[in-house]
């Protein structure tokens, strides 16, 4: 079993307007040190907190602005902090999903450190093997 980011994190602060995937959370948090939020993943309502991370996955593909939205996450980050991307492009007949180049070009004028990490070839990571791209990026800011 792969640990969770749960496992790893000192305060982690969920942000989720699905139920069943909060009350999933919610367990996985059981007796941590945790706040557990219900909101807009484009703007988490966490108020003027600053964080060390911002982990985010497959989630900023489905925004309409992925751009704004990465700024706005940048502006929650004390200074070195890290955004940590797992994202990817699915499908093939009408893919969906936001390319790595793409988003390492959105990312570039607001981290003074970028690292893309791909994951496709590691089937393990996705229980069977894989021919779309998936990723993941970790933006130093």
């Amino acid at each position: 079993m792969r640990p969770s980011a749960y496992e790893f994190a000192h305060e982690a602060v969920p942000d989720c307007a699905n139920p069943r995937a909060s009350a999933r959370a919610r367990a996985k948090l059981a007796g941590r040190d945790a706040v557990f939020l219900v909101g807009d993943a484009a703007t988490p309502p966490v108020g003027e907190q600053l964080f060390d991370a911002v982990l985010v996955r497959h989630v900023l593909w489905t925004l309409p602005d992925p751009g704004r939205v990465l700024r706005h996450w940048r502006g929650l980050l004390r200074p070195g902090g890290r955004l940590v991307l797992v994202e990817g492009v699915w499908g093939t007949v009408s893919p969906v999903g936001i390319p790595a180049d793409r988003l390492t070009a959105l990312l570039a004028p607001l981290a003074r450190d970028i690292s893309l990490e791909r994951l496709s070839d590691d089937a393990r990571l996705w229980g069977r093997e894989v021919d779309d791209e998936r990723y993941a990026v970790v933006a130093v800011v």
